[in-house]
Parts: structure tokens; sequence; C-alpha cells
């Protein structure tokens, strides 16, 4: 491990201040969380479950759609391919994004497909139950040929890519090689939250950021101390060819595998946790945007990891700002 070098406050301002000035595309499986908060207050007479009263309900973009609120609420431009069914939920998505001052013609209906909805439902702050509504079937051949077009009109127009994998059949065969091809031309990065069942789709890519689970799944080897989370992630870099591999290991913090330096740990920046629902698309915007501003990748990482520390001691799917990331920072020292 090398030592950690933290930048200064200066330079991380500086930083910051050209996250405005960047556009950065998400590919990947767009979806909506819902959240219906009520109260408990007695079991149901006819199963010992319990009675939620339900007081209200909200709903929030999750999935690649997370993705691109963290860009935002950090100041850049987004770039969103994507597939939306043709129902109600496909709506409250678009009015969603319309919100950010994000553009929804990237985004692919696909007739007889659910928009992915996932609803929790809390009460006195806890989750008693989730309902997911979603199809991972493959999808059709027109709309992976649309989706590839999409890949190839942005691009050209980015500095980096997410791609943003849930599994839910958006990040195919077709649609990363098309997308692998551009980039490689326009020599935009590409960086990829994973899925473990598709790694092989990954080949080539330039930044991979799987959690600790992610990472064992992948490599077949075990990652909970940091010299086994360094072996997995050159294991990981070496099968991928990719430049980087970002392990985050949720209260052990991160650790940085490059192809070109030592690796680097850096501790988790979080106080409290609340929920870490979404903390994985808070460290993988953060990162590929201070990358496309400018920084090298392990003080990318470093503000990655301050971003995901505040996010997880936020209630339900939530984004960071780059106030937020100012103000999380150690205040200079005194003379």
């Amino acid at each position: 491990m090398i030592p950690l070098c933290v930048p200064s406050r200066a330079a991380v301002e500086r930083l910051l201040d050209r996250f405005a000035q960047m556009r950065v595309g998400v590919l990947g499986d767009v979806m909506l969380d819902q959240f219906v908060y009520g109260k408990v207050e007695r079991i149901s007479p006819e199963a010992p479950v319990p009675v939620v009263e339900v007081e209200r309900e909200v709903f929030h973009l999750g999935g690649a759609a997370n993705v691109v609120h963290n860009l935002r609420s950090l100041g850049a431009s987004v770039d969103l391919v994507g597939v939306l069914g043709e129902d109600d939920m496909a709506a409250v998505v678009k009015a969603h994004l319309a919100a950010l001052g994000v553009m929804t013609d990237g985004l692919v209906a696909v007739p007889g497909r659910p928009t992915a909805l996932k609803t929790r439902v809390i009460a006195q702050h806890q989750q008693v139950v989730r309902f997911d509504r979603e199809h991972k079937n493959p999808l059709p051949a027109d709309v992976v040929a649309a989706l590839g077009q999409c890949v190839e009109a942005c691009v050209p127009k980015l500095r980096a890519v997410i791609v943003s994998d849930y599994g839910k059949g958006v990040v195919g065969p077709e649609v990363m090689e098309t997308l692998l091809a551009a980039a490689g031309r326009h020599g935009v990065w590409v960086f990829v939250d994973p899925k473990p069942p598709n790694v092989a789709l990954y080949r080539g890519v330039d930044v991979v950021t799987p959690n600790l689970k992610e990472t064992e799944e992948m490599t077949g080897r075990r990652a909970r101390t940091d010299d086994e989370a360094v072996a997995a992630g050159r294991a990981l870099r070496d099968r991928l060819g990719a430049r980087a591999i970002l392990v985050t290991r949720g209260e052990r913090g991160m650790t940085l595998v490059t192809e070109d330096e030592a690796p680097t740990h850096i501790p988790t920046h979080a106080r409290d946790v609340f929920d870490v629902t979404g903390a994985g698309d808070t460290a993988i915007s953060t990162l590929a945007l201070a990358w496309a501003a400018g920084a090298p990748l392990t003080e990318a990482a470093q503000l990655a990891n301050v971003a995901a520390g505040i996010v997880v001691g936020k209630l339900g799917t939530a984004a960071v700002s780059a106030a937020e990331c100012l103000d999380a920072l150690e205040p200079p020292a005194g003379p």
C-alpha cells in the first residue's frame, strides 16, 4: 500500500468548480424508487403481519437514473441511455429527469415491459417490505439496435461514460460492443458499476467499481482484508484488462488497484450510516466526474469515498452536491 496523499482543500475546490464544465454519459437500467411511509400500531387479525397506516409516499430516481441525479447534483451535464415502459411510471421518471434538466431522447420505450419500480414500505424508520415490479428478460432486437444508435450519437460529446448495470437487460453484448468501439474511437473512458453475471461483458473497460460481495463473486477470491482486496482487485483487473479496479468495502473503506501504481487503501469517511441505498451510484458518479475534471484516479477515489460517506447518512435514495463534499472535508489547519 502507498501512503494516502490527501489533496488540499483549495485543490478540491478548484476540482469541484470544473464539474459544471463536464459532460458524462450514463448507460444502464433506469429504475424508479417509491417510498411509502407510515406507522404501525397493530398486527393484522388476518395474519401475523404489521398493519401499516400510510401517511405519505414519494418517488426518487433509481438505478442508472440515480447516477444521473448524482451527476447533476454535482454540477455535470448528462446524457442518459436506457429503456422505459409505456406506463404511468415512465411519465414519473421523465418528469423527474426534466426537473433535473436532463433530456430523455436516449430512453427507448419498450411496449409490454413495465418501467422498473421498487416500492419500499417504511414504518418507524424501518423497512417493512419491498415490492419489485420489473422484467429481466432480454430486450427485443429493435430496442437493442435503438440503444446502440443512442450510444453512437452521444459518445463523441462526452468525457466519460458510466455503465450502471443492475442486470435488467440494458447492458448486453451488442450494446457494450457498440459502446466500447465508440469510446475507443473518441478517447472516452468507460466506468462500470458491475453485475457479476455480466462480468464477461466488461472486458476492455477502463474502471470497474465492485463492492466487496461483487468482487468475491467475480474473482472467486476472498476480499475481506486489505491484502485480500488487493489480490482480488488485481485478479479482476487482469481478467478484464481494465486500467483500475476500485473495490468498495463498506466500513472498511475502498481499495484502489491500478495498472501502474501501488495499491491504495482509503479509510471510510462515513460518520453515521442510516441507509446504504444508492451509495454505489454516488461513488461511481463522483469517481468518474472527478477523473473527467482532471483529477488522478487516486484523488478521484478519495472524493468518491467522501461523497459515499455523506450519502449513507441520508435516508432513502439520495444524491450529494459539490458543496456537501467540500463541507465534509476537514477544515484547513490554523496558523
